[in-house]
């Protein structure tokens, strides 16, 4: 990396420094799943003191990305059907949601379009995991929700040089990432991995966030970023939100054998998403 390609990356990293933190109760929460002697009503007890965070989850829970038959209408209820890692992530997710939409900088982007575009992926990455049969689905949502978290710290702390690259966007018609990488040297991704390392996220979330237009990338999950990249694409194709750009990424190659789907399943996953956003988007939003 060149000298003034690592000055701007050194700066990116003060910028990051002054982010907000997230919630103390989100916290509290992180530590109790990792203690192996916390019980649901021990977890229950520090989320119903948050009146915000215990009507998001309910909200959550009773979605249709779940699906249950019947209505949850206790935290405790939630957690004994989710379990603790599910309740950690769900309420990570919309915590760091709030943070970055209490922002009210002009940033020149419709940033209303960008969540509309990553609660899409989160679905789509739920969806494409369902027909994997892959077990922890709130995993691929959180990671969904999160890939593109980079680009608000652009436009955020970095706004003239987001005006920039979306200035070049616009006039030559590139994907905002091969934007970045011309204007910054870097981009997105390497940002919001540094501040998922910044805010302790798990290790697969952080390679997914790192490496979901390039999964082969990513090490031991190199599926979920394959996930997270196959739901990328499939909401550009359905026109949902905006990723900054007006291009479909290329699908890569080795992502596509890795997920060992038949190219039969696309059409019904992407009606799939268009028949869910909705639903998520308001339970995730509200």
């Amino acid at each position: 990396m060149k000298k003034m390609e690592q000055a701007k990356l050194n700066r990116i990293i003060r910028k990051i420094e002054d982010l907000p933190t997230l919630p103390r109760t989100v916290l509290r929460i992180t530590e109790l799943v990792n203690n192996p002697r916390t019980s649901a009503q021990d977890l229950a007890g520090v989320v119903v003191d948050d009146q915000v965070l215990t009507a998001r989850l309910l909200r959550l829970v009773n979605s249709s990305f779940y699906g249950f038959p019947r209505k949850v209408s206790t935290v405790t209820g939630a957690i004994v059907l989710l379990g603790f890692d599910a309740i950690r992530n769900l309420l990570l997710t919309t915590s760091i949601l709030e943070l970055f939409s209490n922002k009210k900088r002009k940033t020149g982007f419709n940033r209303e379009k960008l969540w509309d575009h990553s609660i899409g992926c989160a679905v789509g990455a739920k969806i494409i995991g369902s027909y994997l049969k892959y077990e922890r689905i709130e995993e691929l949502f959180v990671s969904g929700i999160l890939h593109d978290i980079g680009k608000i710290v652009e436009m955020l702390f970095l706004p003239e040089d987001f005006a920039q690259i979306v200035s070049i966007v616009e006039k030559d018609n590139i994907l905002l990432f091969s934007a970045e990488e011309r204007v910054l040297g870097y981009t997105h991704a390497d940002i919001g991995r540094l501040l998922a390392q910044r805010w302790s996220l798990p290790a697969k979330i952080e390679a997914v966030i790192a490496n979901h237009h390039q999964p082969d990338a990513a090490d031991g999950f190199m599926l979920e970023a394959a996930i997270i990249h196959l739901a990328d694409i499939l909401c550009r194709a359905l026109d949902i939100g905006s990723g900054g750009d007006n291009r479909i990424p290329p699908l890569n190659k080795n992502a596509w054998e890795v997920l060992e789907l038949n190219i039969s399943v696309i059409e019904p996953i992407m009606h799939e998403i268009e028949t869910e956003f909705d639903s998520i988007n308001l339970s995730i939003t509200a």
